[in-house]
């Protein structure tokens, strides 16, 4: 089997000491693959990923990004490993233009301003369409779109998004959620949190279903369609007697 993309093996993190959040959840991202992170709210999503991040505390377990060891480097280092992520609010500046917000990206990573976002304009032409528009003037799915943009910069070989479809209008969250099909196209992994559950499984290779902070299943999106153990897990019915499954 090939090396994983990202691997979180028996993650256990908390905000604070004594009140752990994630409680022992293990997932792996194949390369190229979507990954959706389901679960009722409470359930540890958003915590997860950005324990993954390096934004939360690791109480124990281990964090792999392609065999990498990164469980104890900072989070401002792990774009540097090849992991980006993309908070669900607050993850654009709104003062400035697109292009500004995606030239700043390049100065921070010191990479060649032409280089580093001619790839990202040919993956999203509406932006380089509009790169003088300042970024507080956008739709909400135009922002989440710069905001993966600005992401890829970094050239990663994972993105994490945390829930980028909040707040949109079904056909904003299409076309967000489309988008990054073109990205794992690209070569690159995707892990997100998704509380939209349909379209979740439109846009996912696989999707894990988390409940009191630790995945309950884990499959592909055929499997998971339709399967009873999902509404099950959501409405909090038999959540403890029920075992973790997994399809590869």
């Amino acid at each position: 089997m090939s090396t994983p993309a990202l691997q979180i093996e028996s993650l256990v993190a908390a905000y604070e000491p004594g009140l752990p959040i994630v409680r022992g959840a293990s997932l792996s991202l194949a390369t190229a693959e979507i990954l959706a992170i389901l679960g009722p709210n409470g359930a540890g999503k958003s915590t997860l990923v950005k324990a993954a991040a390096g934004l939360v505390p690791i109480v124990s377990g281990k964090v792999w990004l392609h065999g990498r060891d990164i469980t104890q480097v900072p989070a401002h280092r792990r774009v540097f490993e090849g992991l980006a992520f993309v908070p669900q609010t607050e993850n654009v500046f709104g003062n400035l233009s697109i292009g500004e917000n995606l030239e700043l990206a390049a100065a921070i990573l010191k990479l060649p301003r032409a280089q580093a976002l001619a790839p990202v304009y040919a993956m999203f032409p509406d932006l380089q369409r509009q790169r003088g528009l300042l970024a507080s003037r956008l739709s909400g799915g135009q922002r989440q779109m710069l905001a993966v943009a600005r992401a890829l910069i970094a050239n990663p070989r994972v993105l994490v998004l945390d829930e980028p479809s909040a707040g949109l209008s079904p056909k904003l969250v299409a076309e967000v959620l489309a988008q990054l099909r073109l990205v794992r196209d690209s070569g690159v992994s995707v892990l997100l949190v998704e509380q939209n559950v349909k379209a979740a499984l439109a846009v996912a290779d696989r999707a894990a279903v988390m409940v009191e902070g630790v995945e309950r299943i884990v499959a592909d999106v055929q499997s998971l369609r339709g399967d009873p153990r999902i509404a099950e897990l959501y409405l909090g019915r038999h959540v403890v007697a029920q075992p973790t499954a997994r399809a590869d």
